[in-house]
């Protein structure tokens, strides 16, 4: 069954709503944090999705398809971060619209011309989205929209500029024009290039969607990695190495930070239950050494660093979030586990800004993990290859790794919800 179908607990409370899980496509800000999330609606009965709108679910269906969202119940908090949504004009008000069943806190609203708008009538109803608004809900609009419709700017919180519609000097143009226009903030899609994002934010953009920044600069060598995290690649190899505590303990001792940070985590993780963590060897006795590992690599993507952009990490943690998550279902813990560092490290490239087989050769890794990142081989590969499909939000090759690696897509997706926001609690 697609999951375009699929109901939930929360669905049969609202008799008149579909619910099912949506990819999400990160949105960063000026400073390559994440800041958003840009919803993908499932492929299904209603056809390929690629940035399809919320709407009927297709199939003789006349329901709508609502996404989602981590909430307490599930044991996750809600996420603190928009969320944009793609929805017709016209079904803003229905009885299972988006104004009448979702959360206005947790989603903007990225509108389209009604699909049934009379010859003549303009594709907006006014009406409408001043009703959506005085419900809480910000709205957004393609730039073209506000074009062809300058009344609509009064209603726009955000404008969607796409970079592939026009050149990047025309696109700056545009930006700059819509914030004098009164636009609040200006959401450019489609970047692909850090000479493109920086070029927009100097125009004020302060929304972008792509992931330029999962590529590494390449500035660097694996000499100057290994000084910059010095402290953190020897705690790394340590706790691999499973070496003596007092050891490991020295090298806390004189990165303090480190042992804050590390502790952080693993409270924050609920790893010591109603127990809180206080030491370094209070959690290697509660956990264990080797559980301790993945601790060590998310200290290492969540490292300040001037050439390290945030989303890059938070990146990462998501990735090895999301093939642990997966992985936990056909194997053990301890290599469920070994799955989050292989994503983890799939992007060590990224946050040692070296090429990737330097920056593995600083860190002692299973033949497993290896194999995986560089190879694109063994047991781990799968997990890999769906964690990048999901983070790509491309439901045409999330369906393909479903059918192929017989994981419902549901599922897949899902993991990745769960894992942005497992993610975001750890900031």
């Amino acid at each position: 069954m697609s999951v375009a179908a699929r109901s939930t607990g929360a669905a049969s409370e609202e008799p008149g709503a579909a619910r099912a899980v949506f990819a999400r496509r990160l949105l960063v800000d000026e400073r390559v944090a994440v800041a958003g999330y840009r919803l993908v609606q499932p492929a299904g009965p209603m056809g390929p999705a690629a940035n399809g709108s919320f709407g009927p679910t297709g199939g003789g269906d006349t329901r709508m398809l609502m996404p989602e969202f981590p909430d307490a119940s599930g044991g996750l908090a809600p996420s603190r971060r928009p969320n944009f949504l793609r929805c017709h004009s016209d079904d803003l008000l229905r009885s299972d619209g988006p104004v009448a069943v979702l959360d206005a806190t947790k989603v903007v609203l990225e509108l389209l011309p009604a699909t049934a708008a009379p010859a003549g009538e303009p594709p907006f109803d006014l009406a409408s989205l001043r009703e959506a608004r005085r419900a809480g809900f910000r709205l957004a609009f393609d730039v073209r929209w506000l074009n062809e419709d300058p009344r609509l700017v009064e209603f726009a919180a955000f404008a969607l500029l796409p970079l592939g519609a026009v050149e990047l000097d025309r696109a700056t143009g545009v930006a700059r024009a819509l914030h004098r226009q009164g636009v609040k903030q200006v959401v450019v899609t489609g970047v692909r290039t850090g000479r493109e994002f920086e070029r927009l934010a100097g125009a004020g953009v302060r929304l972008f969607e792509g992931m330029w920044f999962t590529r590494p600069v390449l500035n660097g060598t694996a000499r100057t990695a290994a000084a910059s995290h010095a402290s953190l690649l020897r705690l790394m190899n340590l706790v691999r190495a499973e070496a003596e505590l007092e050891e490991i303990e020295d090298v806390l001792r004189r990165e303090p930070t480190l042992s804050y940070r590390l502790l952080r985590y693993i409270n924050t993780s609920g790893f010591g239950r109603h127990l809180e963590i206080s030491s370094f060897r209070h959690a290697v006795m509660t956990v264990g050494m080797r559980r301790l590992f993945r601790w060590t690599a998310i200290l290492l993507a969540s490292t300040p660093s001037d050439s390290l952009p945030p989303a890059a990490g938070a990146l990462a943690i998501t990735r090895g979030r999301v093939m642990e998550l997966l992985a936990a279902e056909a194997m053990p813990p301890a290599e469920a586990e070994l799955a989050f560092v292989a994503g983890m490290f799939s992007m060590l490239d990224v946050l040692l800004d070296v090429p990737l087989a330097e920056a593995m050769s600083l860190v002692s890794l299973p033949a497993e993990v290896s194999a995986a990142v560089l190879e694109g081989t063994g047991m781990f590969a799968p997990y890999l290859a769906m964690a990048k499909a999901c983070e790509s939000g491309d439901e045409g090759l999330i369906e393909i790794l479903a059918m192929r690696h017989a994981i419902p897509r549901d599922r897949m997706v899902e993991a990745h919800v769960r894992a942005l926001d497992w993610a975001e609690r750890l900031d």
